[in-house]
């Protein structure tokens, strides 16, 4: 046997553990990814990034036409300011006990006549107003007058005739005819601001308002003249 023979023959052999093939890794379970979805464009809105949509703007001192007959705010508020001074008419009669009321219908024929040749629709409103206006006070005049005179009278004769017993039913009667007296003198002048009130929102708004039997009272002198 030969040297090497014999050294290999005393060299214990060496074992090695092989290694096993790697086992390939499991791939991992993909989570589902949830992502924020952008919230839908309000189609309802105009879209302002757009380069030819442009917001509009108010115009600094533009006179704002009215609603109706395209008129201006300025037509409008003097129509309505025609319509208003009943207010001054009834300041004036409780200062002065009904006697400088007649002065208020004054202001309404001033509108008119400023605007007789520059505004139809002014005119129109400003010329109803102080007749509607005079018919008031003049009513009111005649009522208490008249009103005043008759209940003047019937309380006299009751009073005469109380004697014979008759007067006593005449005097009930007076009574209640006094107090429908009394009640017309202060609900007359009240309906006349409520009515010219409403007539001047109505004509601050632009609307054609008309006055009942006033407006058509009006319009036959117009037709006949």
């Amino acid at each position: 046997m030969s040297e090497e023979e014999r050294t290999e023959a005393k060299t214990p052999a060496v074992t090695r553990k092989l290694e096993g093939e790697t086992p390939e890794a499991k791939p991992r379970p993909r989570r589902a990814e949830t992502r924020k979805l952008d919230p839908a464009p309000d189609m309802s809105a105009p879209d302002m990034s757009a380069p030819d949509v442009a917001a509009p703007k108010p115009t600094p001192g533009a006179v704002v036409p009215a609603p109706h007959l395209g008129l201006t705010r300025d037509e409008t508020t003097w129509a309505a300011l025609a319509h208003a001074s009943v207010l001054v008419t009834l300041i004036l009669g409780i200062a002065s006990g009904g006697l400088a009321a007649i002065l208020g219908p004054i202001i309404p024929a001033l509108i008119w006549y400023a605007y007789r040749d520059k505004s139809k629709y002014v005119e129109e409103q400003a010329r109803q107003a102080t007749i509607f206006q005079l018919v008031g006070v003049l009513g009111l005049y005649a009522l208490a007058l008249l009103g005043a005179l008759l209940v003047a009278i019937g309380w006299t004769v009751s009073a005469v005739l109380i004697i014979v017993l008759v007067g006593i039913l005449l005097m009930l009667v007076m009574l209640v005819v006094t107090l429908v007296w009394a009640a017309a003198l202060v609900a007359l002048p009240i309906v006349q601001v409520v009515y010219g009130c409403y007539a001047a929102l109505e004509a601050y708004n632009g609307r054609p308002f008309r006055y009942w039997w006033i407006a058509d009272l009006i319009d036959r002198y117009q037709a006949q003249s």
